[in-house]
């Protein structure tokens, strides 16, 4: 029987302004995706000041899309997301074959016929995962010639988290790969970026995953990293076992007790909020993120 957690996802973000804003327009990816792993049970949204306009909608990739406009004087935006979702098991064993690594290789545009832009699109760089000699080189020292994909891949995983440090400080949402590897730090987002860009300069497809992680320790176990806020992992295209997550922040596979809210080629195309209003203020973020068990 297939092990399986229900969670209840709380997502709340608050936007302060030091003055008075007259009307603002978000673009949100709030509610998780639907896979043959996840259900959605439910999921409620509730956005103060009441929005003038909301409408729901899919976005490029596949993922909810909210859009919503507010026409209310404000100094105080509020939008929470409460989601109940179903997770199975569904990574494989880390000791699973797996073909050789090159066997999924290709060179972005060299696309045959019958090729699945599905996957081929995740192969191509974008700004925020490039294509680079720095990650070439990096990504070789895990992918040497014959081994094993996921063998491969779970070696990249594990180096990250040792090779980088977790630092909430010492980056911000647009730091680029190079000034990651400069630094030797960063976020969930800094490492799936740079994760990201190994595989694509290997000419290997991997997608971005935005999500949250249950931070649900063992006793006398290390607290997980990224928890209690968004989190952002990698998936790889394997041309046996299909889409294979993979958590660089934490060096593991991704499975049961990740929630998956969206995914795209880089943090831009799936960013949980974003958007832009219409007044003289400066603004303070706060987003809390809770994750329960049922």
């Amino acid at each position: 029987m297939t092990e399986h957690t229900a969670y209840r996802v709380v997502h709340e973000t608050r936007y302060t302004y030091s003055d008075t804003v007259t009307s603002a327009h978000q673009l949100g990816h709030l509610r998780p995706r639907a896979t043959p792993w996840q259900k959605i049970k439910s999921h409620k949204l509730i956005i103060a000041p009441k929005p003038v306009e909301q409408v729901i909608g899919n976005d490029y990739f596949g993922n909810e899309v909210l859009r919503f406009m507010i026409d209310t004087p404000h100094d105080e935006l509020t939008v929470r997301a409460e989601s109940v979702v179903d997770v199975e098991s569904h990574a494989p064993d880390a000791a699973a074959g797996s073909p050789e690594w090159e066997q999924g290789r290709l060179a972005p545009g060299v696309w045959g016929p019958a090729v699945d832009l599905d996957i081929e699109e995740f192969r191509v760089p974008s700004p925020m995962a490039p294509v680079s000699d720095e990650a070439l080189e990096y990504g070789r020292a895990s992918f040497t010639s014959g081994r094993p994909w996921l063998e491969a891949m779970l070696d990249l995983t594990t180096r990250i988290q040792k090779d980088f440090v977790y630092d909430p400080k010492a980056t911000t949402v647009t730091t680029k790969v190079s000034e990651v590897f400069a630094l030797r730090r960063g976020v969930c987002q800094d490492f799936a970026h740079l994760m990201i860009s190994c595989l694509r300069s290997l000419g290997l497809p991997a997608r971005y995953v935005s999500g949250y992680i249950l931070n649900r320790p063992k006793q006398g176990a290390a607290r997980v990293v990224g928890a209690d806020a968004s989190h952002a992992w990698v998936a790889g295209h394997c041309p046996e076992h299909g889409w294979i997550a993979f958590d660089p922040t934490n060096g593991k596979l991704a499975d049961i007790e990740f929630i998956t809210l969206g995914w795209g080629r880089e943090f831009s195309d799936v960013t949980p909020l974003r958007g832009v209003v219409l007044g003289a203020a400066t603004q303070t973020l706060a987003v809390e993120v809770k994750v329960q068990p049922l």
